[in-house]
Formats: C-alpha cells, sequence, structure tokens
C-alpha cells in the first residue's frame, strides 16, 4: 500500500472494517495456509507500517481513527495466531468449523498457570500467598503457620499441601531454623 490522500484511506479503511468479520486471518493479511512463517511476518510487517495508527494519529475524524484501530488489531491478532504454531494448528480445526477468528475459548493456553488459580477459597488463596512471602523471606516457621491457616480453608488443595510439606522440610533442616 502506497502513501495514500485523506481520502483514499478513508476509502480502504469503510471498505476493509465492513468485511472485516468475513476475512480469515490468512486473508486479512494477504498470504495462504501454506504461506511460511517468515511470509506471514513480512506481510504483517508490510501492512503494520502501513496501517499503524499512530501514523495516523493527527486525523480528526475520529470514527476513523477507531476502525483503523480496529482493523490494526485484528491483523496484530492474525500476525500472532498464524506465527504461533499451537495457535496456527488450532486455527486450522477453527476455520474448518466456519469460525473466521481465533477465540480465546479456542486457543490452546501456553502461559503457566499459578498455582494459587486452583485454590477456590479466598482465605485459602490469602493465607497461600502468605506462605510463599513468608517461603521467600526463609521464614520457613512462618511458612508452616500460613500454609496450615490455608489447609484449614481447602484441606484437600495438592498445592497447598504440597508446599507445607516443603516449607516443614525446610524447617526441619540439619543446621536450618527448626534446629536447636
Amino acid at each position: 500500500m502506497t502513501r495514500q490522500t485523506p481520502e483514499q484511506l478513508a476509502n480502504f479503511v469503510r471498505q476493509l472494517y465492513g468485511k472485516l468479520d468475513q476475512l480469515s486471518y490468512y486473508e486479512l493479511l494477504g498470504v495462504s495456509s501454506a504461506t511460511p512463517l517468515t511470509d506471514v511476518r513480512n506481510a504483517f510487517y508490510r501492512m503494520s507500517g502501513d496501517l499503524h495508527p499512530d501514523r495516523y494519529h493527527t486525523l480528526a475524524d475520529r470514527e476513523l481513527k477507531e476502525r483503523l484501530e480496529t482493523i490494526y488489531a485484528r491483523i496484530c491478532e492474525g500476525y500472532r495466531v498464524l506465527t504461533t504454531p499451537e495457535k496456527r494448528t488450532a486455527y486450522a480445526r477453527a476455520l474448518q468449523e466456519g469460525k473466521k477468528r481465533l477465540t480465546s475459548t479456542d486457543r490452546e493456553s501456553r502461559a503457566p498457570q499459578s498455582p494459587e488459580d486452583t485454590i477456590g477459597h479466598e482465605e485459602a488463596k490469602k493465607f497461600f500467598r502468605l506462605g510463599i512471602l513468608s517461603l521467600g523471606r526463609k521464614d520457613f516457621k512462618g511458612a508452616v503457620m500460613n500454609f496450615n491457616f490455608a489447609r484449614s480453608f481447602e484441606p484437600q488443595s495438592a498445592v497447598i499441601n504440597q508446599k507445607l510439606g516443603e516449607a516443614q522440610a525446610a524447617l526441619g533442616k540439619p543446621g536450618g531454623p527448626g534446629v536447636k
């Protein structure tokens, strides 16, 4: 895309915005499903350079700016999906189901889950956090106490019981703070 007049940009954005939900990430980035990651990356950078909202921060038309930001966000979303092998595979399945976007429920989370997320009771979470802080400060007595409090709210929690065991073991180490 070459440098456009404001009118040309407005027409382009209106057209693209109008069919945004009907385009796959491949169509949006102008690549095929067989396109290698490096070519997807190149297509993204080319489009990004042309459509980045920062280039148009002086536009007076607020609606046009918002539409441009929406388009740019979708381009970024497509780039992230198509350049991550796991997400690209999940997207191929989503496309077979007729979905044009990969929603968060379709994505396979790669982020590690926080151990605290497995704890349901709020008080148990609070004491678990305090126990973790105590462990970090090497206050093993305080850690054991807080993990025991957490366990009183969720006695079957594997993560609480595991951390309690770690704190008890650290407390009982030869030469450690629990030895007299």
